[in-house]
């Protein structure tokens, strides 16, 4: 099931131009636009493939091609991509209006990810899923939520 705004519309066609993402130095992973790119990303192991979900958030209006690149990235080993994908999530509810169970499910069990997002850092994954549920409350209508999303108070 899609989850979705009251006023969502359909994804608009795609007219733009390709673009030739520099992952070696990330300098322009900001314009990527094509889900293959993630997908590709994925397969390689590119270590910013969680900024380019973030962007392909913002420059892709097909939801329905974005959420699974979405669950992709919440499925991640990576916890900072994992991070990442969590905000690709927020972005997508509130630029959007959409989420799906999928991605649902998988925010439902980063809510006990305390693994750090680097190396010695203070913050966990978890913290973030905490916020991507307020951002979910905020940004979609409650009768389109699970119940545990609505009756979440750890924010």
């Amino acid at each position: 099931m899609i989850y979705a705004a009251a006023g969502d519309s359909a994804p608009e066609g795609d007219d733009a131009e390709p673009v030739d993402l520099d992952w070696e130095r990330a300098s322009n992973l900001n314009r990527c636009q094509e889900p293959t790119d993630i997908d590709a990303a994925f397969d390689r192991g590119e270590e910013h493939v969680g900024a380019a979900l973030i962007a392909l958030v913002y420059n892709n209006t097909d939801t329905d091609a974005v959420l699974p690149r979405v669950a992709r990235g919440l499925r991640s080993p990576n916890p900072e991509t994992r991070r990442q994908s969590l905000l690709a999530l927020m972005h997508t509810a509130r630029l959007h209006g959409r989420v799906d169970d999928i991605t649902l499910e998988l925010l439902h069990g980063l809510l006990h990810d305390r693994t750090p997002i680097s190396a010695g850092s203070p913050y966990e994954v978890w913290g973030t899923a905490t916020q991507t549920v307020g951002d979910l409350r905020a940004f979609l209508p409650a009768e389109q939520l699970p119940a545990w999303v609505n009756a979440f108070t750890d924010y």
